[in-house]
Order: structure tokens, then C-alpha cells, then sequence
């Protein structure tokens, strides 16, 4: 019902919105084939002509504008979107020259660091993770694990951004629960606006005539974004989530990225160096189309939503369903693990 009232109750603007995001698909789509900030093709690549990136520059752009229209702006979505702007502009320079891991990371510290002074917002606690009597107060370490946190997720999600519509829907699927369970109804929206502008983008995403991708600049701030919103509504007495929670809403991007970088490390080359062995690649090599692939990533990713929302409905303890977190993660690495060596064994 909620869903359906910020449709119908701001139907010109969600409209308005989709119409905006289209003509800034178009025109960043123009610009970009004329500059070059194309994505083409290599070994590594699952596509097989140019195409452009600028989907995260129309969806910065589109963020950035519905702010002060659904009277979102508040200190904290005012400093998510400013820091966006960086995130958007290193992931675009990225694009355009493959930039080093070192200058990727400075900028998403120095965007997390804008956030948190500017704000106040932060992870200041992990709640009852170890035990039922021990709240998990970061104090003066709240600051390092938040953006560790935030660069981590960043990152998970930028490195799960291999097929078409894949990082968008990995973003949406967990943005669509926390307004399901948040009662922030301006916020909220423009959250929901955003995830039409996301669903524009994924249009565009898996046509041909017109396909347009994401880049950088567009996975880093939707990782960026995501990210922020696991920490704004999983502290305070009032929050809709538990930080357990939010281990959950991304725990197939967190798991992948995990696996992906051990198995680089045990082979000793850089866990930063691209490769063909994440988890939507396993699924490429079972045959699947890139559709089914994209079908088999977010059934999997709905199941570990699935079940952090049950688990808080429950009331389930939060050192419970930690451990139950863990626990999955080593048996996903444990499956994929096998199912990778019986590939390669076939090769």
C-alpha cells in the first residue's frame, strides 16, 4: 500500500522523473560517443561492441535534482549527494583512464569522511553481535569502521557489475526494503523516485539500439549511496533495521567480492586485479543466458533479504543471526569453491 501511494499520491513527478531520466540518458549517451567514454570490448568483457557509460552521471544528476523537489533535503541527503559528486567524478575519470586502486579508495574515504563530519551520521554501534548482553559501542573507532563499511560496500558492489541490469537491481532490491520498513515518508520518496530513474536506466541497459551502461562512475555511487542508507537506518533507538540487517540486505554482493578476493590472494595476485570468477561468471559458464543470469543473481540475493527481514520480524538474536551469517558465508564459499573446480576440471 505504501508503494502504491508514492505512485498514484506524486504520479506527475514520478513521471516527470522517468521523462528526465530518459532525456539525460540520451544526451549523456550523445556526449559520451563523441569523447570516447566508452566501455570496449577486451578478453575479460561479456560484450562485444562500444557502448557508453554514463548511467551513473544521469542518475547523479536525477538525485541530485529531486532533492529539493520532494523536499528531501535534510543535512544528511544534502552531504550524500555533494559527496556523491566525488564519487561520481573519480568513477568517471576511472572510465575515461583506468585509474589506480589507490586514487579510487583516497576519494571514496575523503566522500565517506565529507559525510560523516558534515552529518554526524555514522556507525555508531554493531549492536548485540557477539552476545545478547554486550552492545558493540564502537566509540572512538566509529569513524574507521564506518568507512571501512562504506568503501566495502562500494566495492562489493562495483566488483558484482558484470551483466547487464545486475549492479541496479543488486542496489534496488535492498533500497526497496528499507522504504518498506522505514517510515521516513519525504526521504522515502525520493528514494523511490530514485528507484524509477534505476529502472529507466535498466531499460536503456538492455536494449541494443540504445544500451547504455552503468560504469564506474555509476556502480560506485549506487554502492555509495546503498551503502550510506545501511548506516542511516540501522542506528538509533528508532532505526527500522538492526546492523545485523544490513549484513543481509547485501549479502550476495559482500559474499561474492569475499570469495573473489580470497581466491586471487591463494593464488597470489593482486585481490584488486579483474578476473572472470565472480559469481554471475560461474553462472555465465553454466550456459545461462545473460537474462537467467540476471534472474539466478537476484532470486539468491531476494533469499538473503528474505531472510534478514524474517529474522528481524522474528525477533531473532542479533549475535544469533550473525553467526548464522557467517556460517552461510562458508558455505557459500564452500559450494562455489567446488563448483568452480569441477569447471575447470571439465576445461
Amino acid at each position: 500500500m505504501k508503494f502504491y501511494n508514492y505512485f498514484i499520491d506524486n504520479f506527475a513527478i514520478n513521471i516527470g522523473a522517468a521523462i528526465g531520466m530518459l532525456l539525460l540518458i540520451l544526451f549523456f549517451r550523445n556526449v559520451a560517443l563523441k569523447i570516447g567514454l566508452v566501455d570496449v570490448p577486451n578478453a575479460r568483457k561479456i560484450h562485444s561492441n562500444p557502448v557508453p557509460m554514463v548511467g551513473g552521471l544521469a542518475l547523479f544528476m536525477m538525485s541530485a535534482l529531486l532533492l529539493p523537489v520532494v523536499s528531501a533535503v535534510n543535512i544528511f541527503s544534502f552531504y550524500l549527494v555533494l559527496a556523491s559528486g566525488l564519487i561520481v567524478t573519480i568513477g568517471l575519470l576511472d572510465d575515461l583512464y583506468q585509474l589506480s586502486a589507490f586514487w579510487r579508495f583516497l576519494i571514496q574515504i575523503l566522500a565517506s569522511l565529507i559525510v560523516i563530519y558534515f552529518s554526524q551520521i555514522q556507525l555508531h554501534t554493531f549492536g548485540f553481535l557477539l552476545n545478547s548482553s554486550w552492545d558493540l559501542y564502537l566509540g572512538v573507532f566509529a569513524i574507521p569502521f564506518t568507512v571501512f563499511g562504506v568503501v566495502g560496500v562500494i566495492n562489493a558492489l562495483n566488483m558484482a557489475d558484470g551483466v547487464d541490469g545486475l549492479a541496479a537491481m543488486t542496489f534496488s532490491l535492498p533500497v526497496f526494503v528499507l522504504i518498506g520498513l522505514s517510515s521516513q515518508s519525504t526521504f522515502n520518496l525520493w528514494l523511490f523516485i530514485l528507484l524509477i530513474c534505476v529502472v529507466v536506466f535498466v531499460f536503456f541497459n538492455k536494449t541494443s539500439k540504445y544500451k547504455i551502461f552503468l560504469g564506474d562512475n555509476g556502480s560506485l555511487l549506487l554502492g555509495f549511496i546503498l551503502a550510506w542508507l545501511l548506516v542511516y537506518f540501522s542506528q538509533g533507538e528508532s532505526a527500522p533495521i538492526k546492523p545485523v540487517s544490513a549484513l543481509y540486505l547485501v549479502a550476495l554482493p559482500v559474499y561474492d567480492t569475499i570469495f573473489v578476493m580470497l581466491r586471487r590472494l591463494f593464488k597470489r595476485r593482486s585481490p584488486f586485479k579483474p578476473d572472470k570468477t565472480h559469481l554471475h561468471h560461474l553462472f555465465l559458464a553454466q550456459k545461462l543466458s545473460h537474462t537467467q543470469v540476471l534472474m539466478a543473481m537476484m532470486f539468491c540475493q531476494s533469499v538473503f533479504i528474505f531472510l534478514g527481514v524474517f529474522f528481524l520480524e522474528i525477533k531473532l538474536a542479533e549475535h544469533l543471526q550473525f553467526y548464522i551469517f557467517v556460517g552461510i558465508s562458508a558455505l557459500y564459499y564452500h559450494i562455489v569453491k567446488n563448483v568452480w573446480s569441477r569447471i575447470n576440471l571439465k576445461d
